[in-house]
């Protein structure tokens, strides 16, 4: 039988030929279909539980008692070393600093975002290009990440090179130095930035949640600049914040002595704290703040947020873990998320909320953490003319998460309790996350808070724990942020007086 199609000739005559057994009827067994194919009936095939004859299969892996230690070494100038010799044939290491725009006197607003901006730009010792060669040379990522509270500089190498990485980034944060003319440089495309990040709702919502939230420190936004910074002013910023006591060099990967015998030379260099500064306190109040903005790609949007203080932050451990619980309890996100449950897809804001409103393109439970205190709430987009049914939809869920015993069911906290261990531990996988878990606990808590005991913290939470714990987040100041089609948001004070009743 000759093919049709491009394929012509005696080969394919070979290729296409089909016997006349392979005809097959509609109504054909799976025997028949069998016998059809192959002209012969299957063979009885073993039960998949029965291992194959022949076959080796791979022992299981030896995986150690106990997990890897996190050894700390404290230099003289308070400069904290701190490594976890996971295995593996990479390294990650970290430097992470006290510091952030919650630090930014009047007049320096924008230091902190410059510096992440300027962080590879040169050094005392090395220019821009000689930093990206050496990068290069030794094949290391390199990343900066500047926030309100802490700043992180990190690179991720072969396990070989470890000791070039801590050099290079020892050399960026010990001997910075800042040019005139990038620094201008820089202004500008920071500038853009931020008129480009008004395109990101929910990203500028959060920074003017801050600013009606907090007096002093944390109500500093970000991504704001006040006014030109010289190289001096950002120096004298560096300086100031970048002391011992408030560094941390980790590292995820290596072996602590090796990495010490490295470190402990470079950043011994950082100035002690000569002097008793006054802590800078951040006053949370509550307020509103509200931002007429046409996005172009939706101009009739309007994003709103609802926020509550997370009392005692990050070093109030019992509570912050019942919020973390809380909040993926909660859950939510985009009403076009890809995936399936294990996106959240049966948590309340996507069974109560997401679907049962289509007009509603996201809505989001957040947790913004901080040393001493912090925010938590919801977050939702939607047309601008139901702006208020929005708002009275998430004060509703807000007051049935805090309702009374029973509310929430034994099945919805199991899944919230290990979705929340789950995220943890697969976190805790990447040495990246390993690094940054090391150097931001430190910071915060000045020890390391092993995995294993926020799992049985978490194990141990009940549903009377988690509305105890939303009742007492409600009854605190409310503070609301909108961006977009404002308009239509009700009234702060009305909104405020249905959490006090």
């Amino acid at each position: 039988m000759a093919a049709s199609g491009l394929l012509t000739g005696p080969a394919s005559q070979r290729a296409f030929s089909v016997p006349a057994r392979a005809v097959v009827t509609a109504d054909a067994d799976s025997k028949g279909l069998w016998a059809a194919m192959f002209g012969s009936t299957p063979k009885a095939m073993p039960p998949l539980t029965q291992p194959l004859l022949g076959v080796e299969y791979p022992a299981e892996p030896n995986y150690p008692a106990t997990p890897p230690a996190t050894k700390v070494t404290t230099l003289k100038n308070g400069v904290r070393i701190a490594t976890e010799d996971t295995p593996g044939q990479t390294v990650t290491v970290g430097v992470y600093v006290d510091c952030g725009s919650k630090y930014e006197a009047p007049g320096y607003q924008g230091a902190s975002h410059l510096l992440e901006r300027m962080a590879f730009k040169g050094t005392a010792n090395r220019s821009h290009l000689r930093i990206t060669r050496e990068a290069e040379a030794i094949g290391a990522h390199l990343q900066v990440s500047g926030a309100r509270e802490q700043m992180s500089y990190t690179a991720d190498v072969l396990k070989g090179h470890f000791p070039e990485a801590v050099e290079l980034l020892a050399d960026v944060v010990v001997n910075p130095k800042f040019k005139a003319h990038e620094l201008v440089t820089e202004m500008v495309s920071a500038r853009a930035a931020v008129r480009d990040m008004a395109s990101v709702p929910t990203s500028m919502v959060q920074e003017g949640l801050h600013t009606a939230a907090y007096n002093g420190g944390l109500g500093n936004p970000y991504l704001y600049f006040n006014g030109p910074l010289s190289t001096g002013m950002l120096e004298h910023f560096q300086k100031t914040n970048f002391t011992g006591d408030r560094v941390v060099v980790s590292a995820a990967g290596v072996d602590h002595a090796a990495f010490v015998g490295v470190a402990e030379d470079l950043f011994g260099a950082l100035p002690a704290s000569t002097q008793k500064t006054a802590p800078v306190v951040s006053e949370y109040k509550g307020g509103d703040f509200r931002e007429f903005h046409a996005d172009k790609a939706d101009p009739n949007q309007v994003t709103v947020a609802l926020g509550f203080e997370m009392k005692g932050g990050w070093k109030d451990l019992k509570n912050t873990t019942a919020l973390s619980v809380l909040v993926t309890l909660l859950g939510g996100g985009g009403s076009f998320s890809a995936g399936g449950p294990g996106k959240g897809m049966y948590s309340r804001l996507y069974q109560r909320v997401l679907n049962r409103h289509a007009w509603i393109s996201n809505c989001t439970a957040f947790q913004n953490g901080y040393n001493d205190t912090g925010l938590v709430g919801l977050l939702a987009t939607c047309p601008g003319d139901k702006a208020g049914q929005v708002v009275d939809i998430m004060v509703a869920e807000m007051q049935a998460v805090a309702g009374a015993d029973g509310a929430i069911s034994a099945t919805e906290l199991s899944r919230a309790k290990n979705a929340t261990i789950a995220a943890v531990n697969f976190n805790l996988e990447s040495k990246a996350i390993v690094c940054e878990d090391i150097g931001r606990q430190l910071l915060t808590y000045g020890e390391r808070v092993s995995a294993e005991q926020f799992v049985k913290d978490v194990n141990a939470l009940s549903a009377k724990d988690l509305q105890a714990c939303a009742k007492a987040l409600i009854k605190t100041p409310l503070t609301m942020a909108s961006l977009g089609q404002i308009e239509g948001v009700p009234k702060y004070d009305d909104v405020a007086k249905k959490f006090a009743k």
